[in-house]
């Protein structure tokens, strides 16, 4: 709770409503991430997928960089890394600033994260927890938070169309435990 409270703080929504207009611009959107970034990089995904937003995402790192080296004019990047040091995130950014293309970053703002400095625009994560982790916890909640800001900007940014196609997308969902669990008639 206090990570995320003080990622709230630390969060410039300056930058934040930059980044979604940049998002509600973009051609298609590249999520680059490893282990439990990669993760967060999977909601904002499914939740860019709700409103019809072109975005790509792999698991596998290689496939990962070949996205990065096959990115083109009017696509943005999206990289996740607590640390800002994992060398697979850094090397999806680099590929991604070759290609001209902009890059905003989900990592901690304590001076340390090299992906920080690489990117366009940073999404700021309050630094709470070790490097040497046991499981990610406070780091993932907070960059959670952040995708769900950032979402939220974007629909905001693109309102009409963006709640449109969410209505048009919803699945509505039926009470099936009767249907499953009943006994055949004799």
């Amino acid at each position: 709770v206090r990570t995320i409270e003080a990622t709230a703080r630390t969060l410039d929504y300056t930058v934040l409503e930059r980044c979604a207009a940049r998002l509600k611009r973009a051609r298609a959107v590249n999520l680059f991430g490893i282990g439990a970034s990669r993760l967060v990089a999977h909601d904002l995904a499914q939740k860019l997928m709700r409103v019809d937003k072109e975005c790509h995402l792999y698991d596998d790192w290689h496939d990962q960089l070949l996205c990065a080296k096959n990115m083109h004019e009017g696509d943005m990047a999206i990289a996740f890394s607590y640390s800002g040091l994992t060398q697979e995130v850094l090397d999806c950014t680099a590929e991604a600033q070759r290609h001209n293309c902009p890059v905003v970053a989900v990592t901690k703002v304590d001076g340390s994260s090299k992906l920080a400095t690489m990117a366009d625009a940073v999404l700021g994560v309050a630094a709470s927890e070790p490097l040497v982790r046991s499981g990610a916890m406070a780091s993932r909640m907070a960059q959670l938070m952040v995708v769900d800001a950032l979402y939220a900007a974007y629909v905001a940014s693109d309102y009409e169309r963006a709640t449109h196609v969410i209505k048009q997308n919803y699945i509505e969902k039926q009470e099936r435990c009767c249907l499953l669990y009943t006994s055949p008639s004799p």
